[in-house]
């Protein structure tokens, strides 16, 4: 016969580290913007370059997305931690610079998909008009495929703000690497990571609902699977 289990939360712990868990959150969310940051200077032009009508550049951006994408992230982690560890980059810059290689090839893939559903006649508009390819581009095309793809790139930063979990790895003291630390002292497991579930909810719901509300609830065509 089997022994029932008891288990008696204690949330008060929650409140004895509030300190810890305020300052792990907003290492969170500066670890997901600055990886924003550095996905979108990445992918913006690796996606614009996958769209060129000369082979080569297509041929570097395709390069570019397929080994970015193709490799789990948390190698893309250990690989700026520990393979390049004769630089000695702090652990936060490791984790930046592993979120934008990883998440800019979605980024470029979304962008790619964003330029080509540009219709061709308004380039050829622009064209007619006098105006240079260079200016058509700048002016009339690519701010079109961002508007088209800015629910995708909304996609992309709610999951880049999940992945950045996996920085615990390598040492960042963000939600999760704090969640584990009071675990180590409390022996408190489920309230630990009870409650950085709470902020990882509440921050990616925040961002998911702040999209609709500007986009219109139009639906996300990212694939971070």
């Amino acid at each position: 016969m089997s022994t029932p289990l008891y288990y008696h939360f204690d949330w008060e712990v929650l409140w004895r580290f509030r300190h810890e868990l305020l300052a792990a959150y907003l290492t969170t969310l500066a670890l997901s913007a600055a990886g924003l940051g550095g996905a979108l200077v990445l992918g913006v032009p690796i996606g614009v370059l996958a769209t060129g009508r000369r082979r080569w550049p297509r041929a570097i951006a395709a390069v570019y997305v397929e080994a970015a994408r193709d490799v789990p992230l948390l190698i893309h982690m250990y690989f700026w931690y520990l393979g390049l560890s004769m630089l000695r980059l702090p652990s936060f810059l490791c984790a930046v610079l592993a979120l934008s290689m990883y998440c800019g090839a979605f980024i470029a893939e979304v962008v790619r998909s964003g330029l080509q559903s540009v219709p061709v006649g308004q380039y050829d508009a622009g064209v007619a008009l006098g105006m240079k390819p260079a200016r058509v581009f700048r002016l009339i095309t690519l701010p079109q495929a961002m508007a088209f793809v800015a629910p995708s790139l909304a996609s992309v930063f709610s999951q880049l703000i999940k992945d950045s979990s996996l920085s615990s790895v390598i040492s960042v003291a963000e939600l999760t690497f704090t969640a584990g630390a009071i675990e180590g002292a409390t022996f408190r497991t489920f309230e630990a990571y009870i409650g950085i579930t709470a902020f990882y909810l509440m921050t990616v719901t925040l961002v998911t609902r702040s999209a609709i509300a500007v986009f219109g609830g139009r639906a996300y065509s990212a694939d971070l699977t």
